[in-house]
């Protein structure tokens, strides 16, 4: 049972990267937020002082960095990152909801663990092309209504892994199948009646 062993070490590593991606996305969509609040209520002061900051030391990148900044320049590059972060936490959330029932059934090989893992690959494609199409939208559009928009470039969240969950679910349904059909009972085997048993009773 040493492979079982090691599968279930790597599941207790996904359930604790799980975690650790889901807090640290949500910490980006946090902070996402709080930023785009922020370039919204204080903007133009903000690049106000920066440029006086930024005039006084002379920096001559800088200034012209500052001369073409615009608040629309500032507020879609964050709210792609908040997309993209509430997206990683969702798809994170359910995996180390996976990882840890299957740490307490002690095996992959489960027909609830299968449904979830399918789950978990129909959420992670949904989520990333949702995702991508989303911020291509978001992008296009801004681009389209402020001319010196600078260009904003992002990566879309690749649907192979969450093909990939798919494919590993339908294998792991397979083996609960297998597992379940050599648990079951085996039909009582017939015996042959003995020669007593089957000569006729002799009559009285």
């Amino acid at each position: 049972m040493k492979t079982l062993d090691t599968i279930q070490k790597l599941a207790k590593v996904g359930r604790v990267l799980s975690k650790i991606v889901y807090i640290f996305s949500m910490i980006g969509a946090i902070g996402s937020a709080v930023g785009i609040a922020l370039v919204a209520a204080i903007g133009d002061k903000a690049l106000s002082m920066s440029g006086d900051f930024v005039n006084q030391l002379g920096d001559e990148e800088a200034i012209a960095a500052i001369k073409s900044a615009n608040l629309p320049s500032m507020i879609i590059p964050m709210v792609v990152g908040l997309a993209f972060c509430v997206a990683e936490a969702v798809i994170s959330k359910f995996a180390e909801n996976y990882f840890k029932n299957e740490l307490a059934d002690g095996t992959p090989f489960t027909l609830r663990g299968a449904k979830e893992l399918m789950r978990l690959g129909i959420i992670q494609v949904a989520v990333s092309l949702g995702t991508s199409v989303v911020c291509g939208t978001v992008v296009g559009i801004a681009s389209t209504l402020v001319s010196d928009l600078d260009k904003v470039e992002f990566e879309g969240v690749s649907i192979g892994i969450g093909i990939t969950f798919i494919v590993v679910s339908l294998l792991c349904r397979l083996g609960a199948e297998m597992t379940e059909g050599k648990t079951e009972a085996a039909p009582a085997v017939e015996t042959a009646p003995t020669e007593e048993a089957a000569q006729p009773e002799a009559a009285e």
